[in-house]
């Protein structure tokens, strides 16, 4: 994997602190093949993605989650994560 370039390195890092300070963050797939320079997002990049994600929460947020829709991903903590109750949905909001 190539360097990544340091605006796309600060971007990536102001996504991640804002799912660990506010709960989640958006990243586009566009956006992520163009801060990579991949076509395919594979392991290695998703390895890093999570590698940042450590050092950003200093390990206390457990592993970086993330949802996949609208063209990209919505990234939240581990520790943020709440299985949803059916029975009792409006108590976990």
């Amino acid at each position: 994997m190539e360097k990544m370039e340091k605006r796309h390195q600060d971007e990536l890092t102001t996504r991640l602190e804002d799912a660990f300070l506010n709960g989640c963050s958006y990243i586009s797939l566009a956006e992520l093949y163009c801060w990579y320079d991949v076509q395919k997002i594979a392991a290695l990049t998703n390895r890093d993605i999570e590698s940042r994600w450590q050092k950003i929460t200093n390990g206390k947020a457990g592993r970086l989650m993330k949802v996949e829709g609208r063209g990209g991903i919505f990234i939240f903590g581990e520790d943020k994560a709440i299985r949803v109750d059916p029975k009792n949905l409006l108590d976990s909001i």
